[in-house]
């Protein structure tokens, strides 16, 4: 799969441990879908600060294409803050410095290199969502990550990112099933084809107008659990693809069984390692 995944990266910094990571929706898909053996891209606007140069080495030691990002001159890498106790990370803040380098502006001619791929992901805290209706135009597989927050669960928002979208995920507490069933008849009449709803410890659903496939989690003694499902949905994303996932498609069956089974394992391992991939600072 040649997918690119558009949007944000950042610096997560440990303040109870010291330690610093590169990581970020976008950038953290990016580098698990090239670890996944598909041709991974990143596109987005980076910093020239020191820790740009930290993003930057780890594209280029995961393999992942950033060729057409840009480089913003005098600008900053936004950095989050978090407290991390026995694999579970509590946010506290972010701070964007004196000038943020995001978000990305999608011009014509970034549009034209996005025609390339079988697959474009982004995600809400990109903060691109205006956006996101030029993507939809497009013959690829559209996939975005709406995170927990509520406000990016409003219909204002919904409206600007949902129109033929391929898949929205979004992290929940646990639910009932009427509630989670609710929900995503929700978000699918706003354009979405299929609705993936993560639980954390009480696994997932996924809901489209073929039916409801729940999956399971692959229980481990957890190291660190950030980034869990940015490399869930890359382990998704490819497992689906790998199995003839195409764009307008409503999934369900065995092939969602099996990427959902796919993803789990993959974001199960990730949770062993430190930080969004497993490389720090």
């Amino acid at each position: 799969m040649k997918s690119v995944c558009v949007g944000d990266n950042v610096i997560d910094y440990y303040v109870n441990t010291g330690q610093m990571f590169p990581g970020g929706n976008s950038l953290n898909v990016a580098v698990h879908l090239a670890r996944m053996g598909n041709e991974s891209s990143y596109l987005g606007n980076i910093a020239d600060d020191q820790m740009a140069k930290v993003i930057i080495r780890s594209l280029k030691n995961n393999n992942v294409d950033f060729s057409q990002c840009e480089i913003v001159r005098n600008s900053t890498t936004k950095h989050c803050n978090y407290e991390v106790i026995d694999g579970e990370r509590t946010f506290l803040s972010v701070e964007l410095g004196g000038n943020w380098s995001g978000p990305m502006e999608l011009t014509e001619e970034k549009i034209e290199y996005l025609k390339g791929f079988d697959a474009i992901i982004c995600n809400c805290n990109a903060k691109m969502p205006e956006e996101m209706k030029k993507i939809s135009q497009l013959d690829s597989l559209y996939v975005y990550d709406f995170g927990e927050k509520e406000k990016y669960h409003v219909d204002e928002y919904l409206d600007q990112v949902c129109e033929n979208l391929d898949l929205a995920m979004f992290s929940f507490p646990h639910a009932d099933e009427e509630t989670l069933q609710a929900f995503a008849k929700r978000i699918m009449a706003h354009g979405c084809a299929n609705v993936l709803i993560t639980m954390g410890s009480h696994g997932q659903y996924l809901i489209s107008e073929k039916g409801t496939v729940n999956g399971e989690i692959s229980a481990v003694d957890a190291v660190d659990t950030m980034g869990a499902g940015d490399s869930f949905l890359a382990g998704f994303v490819s497992g689906m693809f790998s199995q003839g996932w195409r764009k307008g498609a409503a999934l369900a069956g065995e092939t969602a069984v099996r990427a959902l089974q796919i993803a789990s394992r993959y974001a199960g391992e990730n949770c062993l390692k430190e930080g969004g991939f497993g490389e720090s600072v």
